[in-house]
């Protein structure tokens, strides 16, 4: 009889992932010697489920810049070594989306944004910092880059960086580069994606199959 198994706190599910069968795939944390580390599980026995969480291990190594804890291990963590729990939820539900063909690749740290008109770019400025910049200096880019940074500043739960204009820094001093690449998009739509968060915080809890009706 299979049992639920203690990989420690859950930490985000996506309930059901329609390019597998729509099972259920949760993230997990535990933390061995105040390191927090990640996995991917889940209880089903569909066909191609052990694929699917290949696939999407391999996109938490290579758009959010984590790396495995040993060279055999499922279990992930980031290269700083820290939390970083709200930047990895969303980005997390975003990368269940992709099909498990989907070519995968570091995003770029510039997005055009449409309410500007223009490219706005988030510079790597050192000690884990980074400064919203738009293309142009006139019509909306100021307004929207400073917009942009508060949209990292609440996804991800960065600061703002006194004294830096438009300038937000993740407290482990580390760089992300990937982890802020892939969330261009969402920190430009803070607003939906905050709704988005409010509407899938109160999801069932992963369980085994011989739990489930």
């Amino acid at each position: 009889m299979s049992k639920t198994q203690d990989f420690g706190r859950r930490v985000e599910l996506q309930p059901m992932d329609k390019h597998c069968e729509d099972i259920s795939i949760a993230l997990y944390q535990r933390d061995v010697d105040q390191v927090p580390q990640f996995l991917l599980h889940t209880y089903s026995s569909a066909e191609g489920a052990r694929e699917r969480l290949v696939f999407l291990q391999q996109t938490l190594i290579v758009m959010l810049g984590m790396e495995p804890v040993a060279d055999d291990s499922d279990w992930l963590r980031f290269p700083c070594k820290t939390l970083h729990e709200r930047a990895l939820k969303r980005a997390f539900l975003d990368l269940c989306k992709l099909k498990s063909d989907s070519p995968l690749a570091p995003k770029p740290l510039t997005v055009f944004d449409k309410k500007a008109d223009m490219n706005l770019t988030a510079n790597n400025v050192g000690n884990g910092a980074y400064e919203m910049v738009p293309e142009q200096s006139s019509g909306n880019g100021p307004k929207r880059a400073a917009a942009l940074a508060r949209g990292f500043a609440k996804l991800c739960d960065m600061q703002n960086v006194e004294g830096g204009e438009n300038q937000v820094a993740f407290d482990c001093k580390s760089s992300h580069d990937a982890l802020i690449g892939t969330l261009m998009f969402r920190a430009q739509n803070v607003r939906a994606a905050m709704q988005e968060e409010e509407m899938t915080t109160s999801r069932g809890v992963l369980s085994s199959p011989s739990q489930q009706q």
